[in-house]
């Protein structure tokens, strides 16, 4: 093969490469991203849109039907299906899959765009967003201490939420618990009546008068000044001077009518822990984030933040995926290692030759370091799927520099007793087997290849499964024809070369597996003539 003739032709430029790919390979496995599992991009995307004291008939009939039939049009699009429900309807966009989730959604939000003024006017600006399940929460931690729900939110909302909000990698952080802060305004039923005014009235004139809005520009000697109409209260009592003018032109102050204060919403959901109660914040990572690089830098973030909190107040780290993702690593690198020694060990009770298992345990290791460097390549990550793979071609590695090394070895012993050139021994040893070896990754090429093919559900699951699995092989191949002959013909000697106890020891040891052998092979001829003497078992 071209492979072997190169590499034994040119050691040097050969070495240098193989070096190389192995330098970028452990560069590789720093930078290649740690996850759970593979990722998965669902085509569905959800339209959610809140109207505020609406039944479910009115969100089927004024929102969930108008958003229906615009995005009908949308290339690709499968099903529709929506969920009616107090105050707020949801609405599921299916894809065929294959289909570019980002490109669905932005056609989606345009669509949406075209029809936001035909909606309710009560209603609320759709909530467009693709369902991303690679963006889970990879950590959670828990504030809790001596102070008020409403302090404790607002301390978790406006200090711990931006802490780690700016952490790369990070997508979303969820505040769950407490109780945010907001202004009431308590209407007096009876001044209500007595003014002529109503409750949506009201309403309206909170609506339209606590705002800020551009008010245009003012040109004065050559400067051009934006002037901005300011209506945002910066107090509570100042809100109680906003005017409510009633149907016959008269016009009543805010406090008038009722009673302004500061209070806390209704609480919907609360945290505890250990029976304590407090706020949980969950981090969510982003789709392609590194789950341990990510958890690395919010533990960094968290540890600054204790001795930034209020005294009696406690922020404790709960729990994260980075011990999962690590382990999983960590018990692949120690399964890899166990199987190269356990390898190295049969080869050297089948052999009795230092040489010949030091080639092996040398070609193993290199194969899957060079493998991280291919995987980085096709944009692959470190999870389960592809440790998996990694983890059972093992086999594969092992199969094929063996298949290599016995034949060098034999090309080693036919040599004779003139003259012997090492180079040229390992060169025609492996390029021998060439045939043997393709048509043994041409099977795993056929199997595999097909299923990184794949574009459905099951493809993208199992996908980094099957490439992790061609590339490995292609790896193997590469170094079977390369790295092999050239460690053969460096460190190898013929077996009548070969002096010593170890030596000596394994010509008596390979001559006892040939007697067993052929005392095992005789019994199979004596049985195989006698299986007419046998008596049929009849069921």
């Amino acid at each position: 093969m071209f492979l072997a003739t190169a590499a034994t032709k040119r050691p040097v430029a050969t070495s240098a490469m193989l070096l190389g790919l192995f330098l970028l390979g452990l560069n590789s496995y720093r930078k290649l991203s740690l996850e759970n599992l593979p990722a998965l991009d669902l085509p569905y995307v959800t339209v959610t849109t809140i109207w505020p004291g609406a039944s479910p008939e009115d969100i089927q009939k004024d929102v969930a039907k108008r958003v229906e039939d615009a995005v009908s049009g949308v290339s690709g699009l499968k099903h529709t299906y929506s969920t009616c429900m107090e105050n707020a309807g949801n609405t599921i966009c299916e894809f065929a899959m294959g289909t570019d989730v980002d490109v669905a959604s932005q056609d989606v939000r345009e669509k949406i765009d075209g029809i936001v003024g035909d909606l309710p006017a009560g209603a609320e600006r759709p909530v467009i967003a693709k369902m991303d399940i690679n963006a889970s929460a990879i950590a959670t931690v828990f504030l809790c201490g001596d102070m008020s729900p409403d302090d404790l939110y607002w301390l978790a909302d406006n200090q711990i939420h931006d802490r780690f909000a700016s952490v790369k990698g990070v997508e979303d952080v969820q505040v769950i618990g407490g109780e945010e802060r907001e202004v009431w305004v308590e209407l007096d039923r009876d001044a209500l009546a007595a003014a002529g005014l109503t409750s949506a009235q009201v309403a309206q004139t909170l609506g339209r008068g606590v705002l800020t809005v551009p008010g245009g520009r003012v040109r004065d000697s050559g400067r051009e000044l934006a002037v901005r109409f300011d209506a945002e209260y910066h107090s509570v009592e100042d809100i109680g001077s906003l005017q409510v003018a009633g149907a016959d032109g008269a016009r009543r102050y805010l406090r008038d009518l009722g009673t302004i204060r500061v209070a806390t919403e209704e609480p919907r959901q609360r945290s505890f822990l250990d029976g304590r109660p407090g706020i949980a914040i969950k981090i969510v990572k982003k789709s392609d984030g590194n789950t341990v690089e990510t958890v690395r830098e919010l533990r960094k973030r968290f540890a600054a933040l204790q001795g930034e909190l209020p005294p009696g107040v406690e922020l404790r780290w709960l729990q994260d995926d980075a011990e999962i993702v690590q382990a999983n690593v960590d018990n692949t690198i120690s399964d890899i290692g166990s199987s190269i020694l356990l390898c190295a060990f049969i080869l050297f009770a089948f052999l009795v030759n230092l040489r010949t298992t030091f080639v092996v345990a040398v070609t193993m290791p290199v194969t899957v370091v060079i493998s991280l460097f291919f995987m980085q390549l096709a944009g692959l990550t470190l999870n389960i799927s592809s440790l998996l793979a990694i983890g059972l071609s093992c086999g594969i590695l092992v199969s094929n520099s063996i298949v290599v090394l016995e034949s060098i070895v034999r090309k080693f012993d036919e040599s004779g007793s003139g003259a012997f050139d090492p180079w040229t021994a390992a060169r025609e040893g492996a390029s021998d087997q060439t045939v043997s070896i393709l048509a043994s990754a041409g099977t795993n090429v056929v199997v595999m290849f097909p299923i990184a093919m794949m574009s459905s559900l099951i493809g993208q699951a199992f996908g980094p499964f099957a490439t992790t699995t061609l590339v490995v092989n292609a790896v193997s191949i590469l170094v079977s024809f390369t790295l092999v002959p050239m460690l053969c013909a460096m460190v190898m000697k013929r077996g009548s070369e070969q002096t010593g106890r170890l030596a000596t020891w394994g010509r008596k040891w390979e001559k006892t597996l040939e007697r067993r052998g052929g005392a095992y092979g005789a019994f199979l001829r004596r049985l195989a003539a006698r299986r007419g003497a046998i008596p049929a078992i009849v069921a």
